[in-house]
């Protein structure tokens, strides 16, 4: 068996075994919580993820956590997600990594890396295995936060002009953040950041000329093919993280058991049973754009796939220079790359 295939197998035993242990968990003897979580995505989106996560702890701690989900927008801002959780204003939140990169520097890689990982279990190994979710850790305490990972995903583009070599992008408006943001700088597009909950009508107003929300999925969602009627192949990022955030003060109440159901469902109902439902979703959702929507699906040749590449390449040197943090990520990655054969 694949080493890659074991790790998957031993995360779900131990998934399973530790429900069997919740359902024997006596919640009488421990503090009872109800918890406030906003995502950073629409209702439909959260009901996706959210729903079995929410029945698995609710499950496996007899009741004792019960967590009501609420929608981007809905308690606080998403600019406003990371001080609320800090603060204990929300308790937890679910989003999307690289959306605070300015604060911590090193939560832009996690934001997805473009050209890099071939296959989200890449980038789960790097998260889970490798130690970069360590570091995403360290970086959100400064902030009285726990961080916690959650969901790989990839990041596509859509536009309203096709996209078929790089210097199609110059000039382009397109929404974007963190590193997408820069690397299409790079690429002499211009970016703009805009939340979730007004994205849509930037583009049918002409805001912007494009924008990347996960991939095909979240994209019909937004329905995005009603404005933009081009998706670029192949999607530039595999491996972004939409993530856990819960108040450091919250989570250092909850006894050990209940951080570790806490974390096997969050691996379990998130990392791999949501990942695996918005995959499913992307690629109904591609079809049906391509199909019902006059969606051209854009295929780029090799030669600009390359150009893609040293532009990524470039940014990720930019971003090992930003502190000692980042730094050590970009080298964790680099070591990576030459474990899977990628680099000499």
């Amino acid at each position: 068996m694949r080493k890659s295939k074991r790790w998957v197998v031993s995360v779900m035993v131990v998934f399973v075994l530790l429900g069997i242990i919740g359902l024997g968990y006596s919640s009488a003897q421990v503090p009872k919580y109800k918890l406030r979580l906003q995502t950073h995505v629409p209702p439909e989106d959260t009901k996706r993820v959210m729903t079995k996560l929410i029945e698995m702890i609710s499950a496996m701690s007899g009741g004792a956590i019960e967590i009501s989900p609420f929608s981007f927008g809905a308690i606080v801002p998403v600019r406003e997600v990371l001080d609320a959780v800090g603060k204990g204003t929300l308790d937890m939140a679910w989003y999307a990594e690289g959306y605070w990169w300015k604060t911590i520097p090193v939560t832009e890689i996690g934001g997805g890396l473009p050209f890099v990982f071939r296959d989200l279990e890449e980038a789960r190994n790097f998260m889970w295995v490798k130690g970069f979710g360590d570091l995403l850790r360290e970086g959100y305490a400064k902030h009285n936060v726990y961080f916690l990972p959650s969901e790989p995903y990839s990041v596509g583009i859509m536009t309203k002009k096709p996209i078929r070599k790089v210097e199609d992008l110059r000039g382009m408006k397109l929404r974007a953040y963190g590193t997408m943001a820069d690397w299409l700088a790079k690429l002499k597009a211009s970016t703009v950041f805009i939340p979730g909950g007004e994205l849509y009508t930037a583009l049918a107003t002409g805001v912007v000329e494009g924008a990347h929300w996960g991939d095909a999925g979240p994209m019909y969602v937004q329905k995005f093919h009603e404005v933009l009627k081009n998706y670029m192949m192949p999607e530039p990022i595999v491996g972004a993280w939409n993530n856990f955030m819960i108040n450091m003060d919250l989570w250092k109440k909850f006894t050990p058991e209940q951080k570790a159901m806490i974390e096997t469902a969050a691996m379990g109902c998130t990392t791999f049973l949501s990942t695996n439902l918005t995959r499913m979703l992307s690629k109904r959702s591609l079809n049906e754009m391509v199909a019902k929507w006059n969606v051209n699906v854009v295929t780029l040749p090799e030669t600009e796939i390359e150009k893609m590449k040293k532009a990524s390449l470039e940014l990720q040197e930019d971003i090992a220079k930003k502190d000692p943090v980042c730094a050590k990520a970009m080298s964790m990655l680099r070591d990576f790359m030459k474990e899977l054969g990628y680099e000499k």
